[in-house]
């Protein structure tokens, strides 16, 4: 889609590259080692680590069901998905992305994590080329559709497709659980008043203003989902989780 082919994180290709490709773990890494310092100084390289885990901890005493098939919507390389199959080891894991280029080195270090034995109790990780919001997978077959940090990447438009897109996807009594920036946390609120550092933030993130101005919990509802709590996971992020009835 069109929204897609624009320049994101300062990659003028945006996702579409492979040097975008080659820098997301490390990127993440970086920009999420200070998030557990309450003054966000101290670089933790474990902070992505516990970010994930984190999320996990939000959000799987709210499922309502076994979870034995888990769609991971925007994975990436598969930091999330690799994050998702700790806390379903015995879960089938699918990732769906829009990049091939992400795919490609995400499937890379899937082969790279079997052959030194890492992950082997469990099914591999299945990765799909497809867009969130029309992944082709077959309906009413997923217990679990998880988005990591991908509705600040997106229209409005692209993240209400996919609400509808989770929904055909879940079993009854399915989660659809969303891992995002907190608009309300205190970190953002004071970004948010530095013309400077939020200026510079807005220049490699074209859909911003959007994420902050959509009210995920409302337009969940309208969509037909019921929608259970919203919890703080880290200092910077929430968690949104929600049923198909």
């Amino acid at each position: 889609p069109e929204y897609y082919q624009v320049s994101f994180h300062a990659y003028e290709k945006g996702n579409l590259s492979w040097q975008a490709a080659w820098e997301a773990e490390v990127a993440a890494k970086t920009v999420h080692s200070p998030i557990f310092d309450p003054e966000a100084k101290k670089m933790d390289p474990d902070g992505d680590h516990q970010l994930r885990a984190s999320y996990s901890g939000a959000m799987v005493p709210q499922l309502r069901r076994e979870v034995r098939d888990v769609v991971d919507l925007g994975c990436a390389t598969g930091l999330s998905s690799i994050a998702l199959q700790a806390a379903f080891p015995q879960a089938q894991i699918t990732g769906v992305d829009m990049s091939a280029y992400f795919l490609a080195v995400g499937q890379h270090r899937q082969r790279e994590r079997r052959q030194a034995g890492v992950g082997t109790e469990s099914p591999p990780i299945k990765m799909v080329h497809a867009a969130a919001e029309e992944t082709t997978l077959p309906s009413d077959s997923f217990d679990l559709v998880s988005i990591c940090l991908v509705c600040h990447e997106l229209p409005q438009s692209a993240t209400l497709k996919i609400m509808d897109e989770a929904l055909r996807l879940l079993r009854p009594g399915g989660a659809f659980s969303i891992m995002e920036m907190n608009p309300k946390s205190a970190f953002l609120k004071k970004m948010s008043k530095n013309i400077f550092a939020f200026t510079a933030l807005k220049s490699t993130e074209p859909y911003l203003d959007e994420y902050m101005s959509l009210n995920i919990l409302e337009e969940l509802k309208a969509k037909g989902f019921e929608v259970g709590k919203e919890m703080e996971n880290s200092p910077r992020h929430r968690t949104i989780v929600a049923y198909k009835k």
